[in-house]
């Protein structure tokens, strides 16, 4: 009985290490003349309408910066495009750039496969060995060298024997 009685008793202080509210006593007020309430509850809504008044109401500055701040967004906007649509184009102007050089590399290749059709290797060794007097070269006169990137080599001297 002891608990329950202490769970509904309300005190002035508060246990533990912060207040939430601070509980005072019932502070008195003057009275107000009628007078005064009326004259101060219309200055009171005047007030509140000029606050509202002048928050709807936008001034030249304002409205000048909104302006400028929707044409730059608008600049930017437009210039976004700009560039979307020339990366666009460059895209597939490279897509067809590819498809032209693989035609054209499949066109090297068949020219490339025909004419080494057309060229007799038996008649070249032929011609080399009996007319011109060459000999198939042996094992030792046969130099290797790694091949540079470019597909072609300059060659500035004679190649050293070893």
């Amino acid at each position: 009985m002891n608990g329950a009685k202490n769970s509904y008793y309300r005190s002035e202080y508060v246990d533990g290490n912060t207040v939430k509210r601070e509980s005072t006593a019932r502070q008195i007020r003057p009275e107000r003349k009628p007078q005064n309430d009326v004259r101060q509850r219309r200055h009171t809504v005047t007030k509140e309408e000029l606050r509202r008044a002048k928050a709807l109401s936008m001034s030249a500055p304002h409205v000048a910066f909104l302006v400028v701040v929707s044409v730059i967004c608008l600049v930017v906007c437009v210039a976004y495009l700009y560039v979307q649509s020339n990366i666009t184009a460059t895209r597939e102007s490279i897509s067809e750039l590819k498809n032209e050089i693989n035609t054209v590399q499949s066109y090297n290749n068949a020219l490339n496969y025909s004419i080494n059709n057309y060229v007799n290797v038996d008649h070249v060794y032929k011609v080399a060995t009996k007319k011109l007097g060459m000999k198939q070269a042996t094992d030792k006169q046969i130099y290797y060298y790694k091949a540079s990137d470019s597909g072609y080599t300059l060659q500035y001297g004679n190649i050293p024997n070893k």
